[in-house]
Formats: structure tokens, sequence, C-alpha cells
């Protein structure tokens, strides 16, 4: 544009004028063109500063919106956690309650907060010390703790609480504090205390059961020197029971039964063992001059074939006593009641109907038992071995639900060996770890023909001792998983109840180890222990076996019915199968399907068989179904 202008100036005529007009034209062009352009460039920069604006717009209003949800999702934790009908509680480290809910405010405080308080200070000393140990077991280990306490709070009845502490840690793996909360599970330990009650005595004769005779003898208090064992056998009483009918044979059992009580003393031990036996542990006189034991014992002899008076009949009958007595017998009531055991086969072989005392000429019975460990020994070499399966059947279908699978020996005349002659052998001697193995191993490659075969396996059950409970069977189990996992999945493992070890967290570890591999774990024999009811929700049996002797007395007992119809209540609250075991007629059958347990095992519907008959069965009842 300059050089327009000074063109102008120069007065060159009217070629400058023109050079002048164009040198204007084009200055006036390239300033249009560069407005051009810096107002495209303005734009371009309005446009994205625009978008940025409502890029922010839309972080800030989502910011806004999480926020809401935040404090929503707080507000509703905070409702959930306040109206939670247990007591639950958020400590820091040092034991102050820096957070706690309405019920434990309303059921141990009085409706008084404890924040910023300690157990000390709400609780009484023994309660307080029980609490704040397990918050240092739990900050300690860094694991859950778990604790059933009986609670006794001023101004309230004692309840039970089963009480569960959560450590928390911070970013640096370090604990912060603990979470933890109660439940009242007071119900639980009464039914517990009815079945213990129950389970322990025989409803027939209210003496100790065989149960109560396992526990007596486990007592280390109850052996003293001179102490008596007796077993005693009512001689062919099937014969008489069958010919007088159920009811009748109990009545003449609870009359024999307070004959014997008569005839012992108020600290002497009865128990009633078998449908015809009777075990009864003597204990001496202060005064040795007035010790009349062997008085009473003839006169309990001559006593009990006296004829017994029910309805209009009378009915009489001889009994076969063994007996044994300390120091020269045993050291212990298992040892006496062993040999007052092997006395009492004695007084059968010599002809019944008389009273035989165990004496050492018996000790070669010993050699029996040695035979007996080497014939399972030369078993388990040679794996002269066989496995029989018994279904367990849906009583409302006829459908086989699952198979157990059960061992015999061979023995040398091809005559087999039940469980009931060898285990407790195998179990005192350690075999019974390697026979687990051969019996587990069996049942895995059946499942596995099956699957390879392309067949639908049914579950197969395996009994294991607690022994084989440990890492060598976790290892070889995680073996098979890593190979054929779909194989673990049809197994399920059963555990006796009387062997289960006390609040053990080891053996419980180990049980979740399993059960995370797939595996269905089954409480075998429940009933045949302590059947502790509120250690059920701590172990992880999906199902629960029932034993024989809560199913033998169920149709004619209202006690047993409510005791077994709790028990299932219970089960089916905490999402457990409910098995009947030994169920052998239609009445039991009825019995238990009538209080809600449907999954049946037992002779009703069939008796043990060998894998390839057993199979065979099963493959025409189900076609017959069909």
């Amino acid at each position: 544009m300059a050089l327009g202008i000074w063109l102008f100036t120069l007065g060159l005529g009217p070629s400058g004028g023109v050079f002048g007009t164009l040198a204007l034209f084009a200055s006036f062009a390239m300033i249009i063109a560069t407005i051009r352009v810096y107002a495209s460039v303005a734009l371009s920069i309005a446009q994205n500063d625009q978008k940025h604006l409502q890029n922010a717009l839309i972080q800030a209003k989502d910011m806004l919106d999480t926020s809401k949800q935040l404090r929503d999702e707080h507000v509703l934790l905070q409702s959930l956690f306040q109206n939670l009908p247990f007591p639950t509680w958020l400590k820091d480290r040092f034991g102050r309650y820096l957070v706690v809910n309405d019920a434990l405010q309303t059921q141990w405080c009085d409706g008084k907060s404890p924040k910023g308080e300690t157990d000390a200070d709400v609780l009484n000393p023994t309660l307080s010390e029980a609490f704040m140990a397990a918050d240092e077991q739990a900050l300690k280990t860094l694991k859950r703790q778990v604790l059933e306490l009986k609670m006794d709070i001023t101004g309230q009845e004692p309840r039970w609480y089963r009480i569960e502490r959560h450590p928390l840690v911070g970013e640096d793996r370090n604990p912060v504090g603990v979470l933890g909360f109660a439940i009242d599970i007071t119900a639980y330990k009464a039914v517990d205390e009815e079945l213990r009650a129950g389970q322990w005595v025989d409803p027939v004769t209210e003496f100790s059961n065989q149960q109560g005779l396992r526990r007596f003898m486990d007592d280390d208090t109850a052996y003293e020197d001179d102490l008596w064992c007796l077993h005693i056998d009512i001689d062919h009483f099937k014969v008489l029971n069958d010919s007088m009918g159920n009811d009748a044979g109990d009545q003449l059992l609870g009359q024999l039964a307070k004959r014997v009580e008569h005839l012992s003393a108020e600290e002497d031990f009865l128990a009633r063992t078998g449908a015809d036996e009777f075990v009864l542990f003597w204990y001496a006189h202060p005064n040795p001059a007035e010790d009349d034991r062997p008085e009473r014992l003839e006169d309990l002899h001559n006593q009990l074939k006296q004829p017994f008076a029910i309805g209009d009949s009378s009915y009489s009958f001889t009994v076969s006593i063994g007996a044994a007595k300390a120091p020269h017998h045993g050291h212990s009531p298992s040892e006496l009641h062993q040999n007052a055991g092997v006395a009492l086969f004695n007084a059968k072989k010599r002809g019944r109907n008389q009273i035989h005392w165990y004496h050492t000429d018996y000790e070669d019975q010993a050699q029996r038992r040695l035979n007996k460990a080497q014939t399972l020994k030369r078993a388990l070499e040679q794996q002269d071995l066989e496995i029989h399966l018994q279904p367990r059947i849906d009583c409302r279908t006829g459908e086989i639900q699952a198979l157990e699978s059960l061992v015999r020996l061979k023995a040398d005349q091809g005559d087999l060996i039940y469980p009931g002659h060898f285990m407790e052998l195998a179990e005192h001697n350690g075999s019974v770890r390697e026979l687990d193995r051969w019996v587990l191993e069996q049942t895995l490659m059946l499942i596995a023909r099956q699957l390879n075969e392309g067949a639908h396996p049914m579950m197969i059950g395996v009994n294991l001792s607690v022994q084989s409970i440990n890492d060598d069977t976790l290892r070889y189990l995680k073996a098979w998983y890593d190979r054929k996992p779909d194989t673990l999945q049809y197994l399920e493992i059963e555990i006796t109840e009387h062997h289960l070890p006390e609040a053990n967290g080891g053996f419980r570890d180990q049980l979740e180890r399993l059960s995370s591999l797939g595996i269905t774990l089954a409480l075998d024999d429940f009933g045949s222990g302590y059947a502790n009811l509120s250690r059920l929700p701590d172990l992880p049996f999906q199902v629960i076996k029932l034993d024989r002797s809560f199913i033998h007395d169920l149709p004619r007992y209202d006690k047993q019915m409510a005791v077994v119809k709790a028990v299932i209540d219970l089960c089916q609250s905490l999402s457990i199968e409910v098995v009947a075991e030994g169920v052998e007629t239609e009445e039991e059958l009825n019995a238990v399907a009538g209080l809600g347990c449907y999954s049946i095992q037992g002779f009703v519907y069939a008796k043990p068989r060998p894998l390839s008959e057993a199979i065979e069965w099963f493959e025409q009842r189900r076609l017959a179904r069909q």
C-alpha cells in the first residue's frame, strides 16, 4: 500500500498512476486476506474454546452426579448399617469404638452410644478380656476370628452370641481397625442342648446309649481301681421281641431297666448299647468291708430271669453276663469294656444263661486281632479289596441322586470282610490313610471313565478318615483337578461326625480348600458324636447324613421326631441337604419323609452291591423308569 502511494507522488504520468493503482489494490487484497485468515484462526480458536468449555461443563455435571450418587450410596450404606438387626461395630486399632449401629446400643448399652470408649468401659471384666483378646488376635494374624460367648448383660437374660471380627488394613497392609458383628445363637444352643441330652440317652430305658457310653469311657476321671464292668445280653431276645411286637418289647425292656437300676448304686454308670445289650460300670464301696457287689451281681442275674408281666401275658428269658474288673482285667474303662465283651462272648459260647469273668487265658484272643491286622496289611499290599456301591434315592421321584463307595476286604477263602471288622483297627494303626487313598483313587477313576465314555456321571461319595484330611490328600486331589477338573465335580467326601476335631481352624481351612476344588463335603453319621448344631454354620458341609441311631426309633417317639425335625429345619435354613441313612423299613421311610427329608439311603431301597452288579442294576432301574 505504501508502494502505491509513493508511485503516485513521483508524478510518473499515466503509467505511474496505473502502477500505483494496482499496488494499492494489491495491498488492499492482502489486507483483506490477512483479515480473513485472522478471522478464520480466531473462529477456530473460539470453537475449540467452546468445545473445551462444553467438555468442562459435562465433566462438572458428571462430577456433581457422581458426588450425589456417592452421597446417596453413603446414606444407603449408613442406613443399612444402622438397621442391621444384630450388633455391628467398627473399632480403631486401639480398641476404641468408632461406629456402632442401633442394635448394639439397644441390646448391649442400654441405648447409650459407646463411641470413643473401649470394651473395658462397656462390658464386664470377663467379657471385656475375651473381646480384647479376640481383637488383638485379629489384628495380629490379619485373619477372621470367630468366638461363641454366653453374654450376661445387666438387666437381661444371658444369651449366646456368635461373634466374628474381621481385620481392616490400610494401603500399606498394616492393620488399622476391626469390623465386628454378633449373631444371637441362643435358639440354636437351646436345640443343641436338647439334642445333646436326647442323643446320649436311650428313650426306652432312660439309661445312656452307645454315644453316652463312648463319652463316659473317654472321661479320664471315670476310671478307679476295683471298677467293675458288666456286659449283659438277653438270650434270644430277637425271637422274643418278634413274637411280642415292638411296643411290648419296649415295655419289657423298661421293666428290665428298673430291676437293673434297683440293684445298682446311685454313682454307677448304666447304658443300653443295643437292642438286647446293656453295659454297667459298678464302683466299689468306700469301705471294702461293705462292698456287696458280688452278692448284687448274683442277685441281678437271678432277678433278670424272673417273669415279666406285659398286659395279660407273662414273659421270661435268660441272660448272659460277661464281667471284668480293674486293675487285673484293664486299666481304663475302655479296656474293661473290651474284656467284658470277650467274657460275654465266652459265656454265650459255653451255653448262655451264666455269669462269666474274663481271665488271662483269653489273652490269646488278642492273637486274632493280630491276625486281622495282618489280613488288612496283606489286602492293602496285594490290593485284595473290592468296591461296593449303595444308592441315595429321592423318595418322591425314585431317582438316584448319588452313590456311596464302600470298601470290602477279600479273605483267603473268598469271603468278604466288612468295614465294621477292620476300620477301627485301620484307624488305630494308621493304615486307614492307605486304605482311603485306594478307595478315593478307584472312585475318581470310575468317574473319569464315565466322563470319557460321554456318560453323565452321578455324584459318588467316599468315606475319608480325619487322618486323611491332610496336605498330602489335598496335593493328590489338586493334581486330579489340574488334569481333569470336571471329575471332582462328581466327588463327595464324607467325614464321620464323631471324629471331627473340636474348634480346629486348620482343619476347617483344609475343608475349605477341598470345597474350592469343586468337591462336595458331607458330614456322615450325624448324631453319632456330639451333634453340635452351632458348629454347622462354621463348617463348609453341603450335606448332612443322619445316623441310623436317629432313624431307628423315629416312628415311635415324639421327642425323637422333634429333635430330627429341628435338625432338618436348621439344615434347610443353611442350604444344607439332609440325607436319612440306614433307613430299613417303610415305616421309617414314611417318618423321615413326613419331616421333610426326602434323600434316603438304606436297605429299604437297596443294599450295597459289587461295582459291576451295581452299574447293571442302576442302568436297569433307569430304563425301567423311562
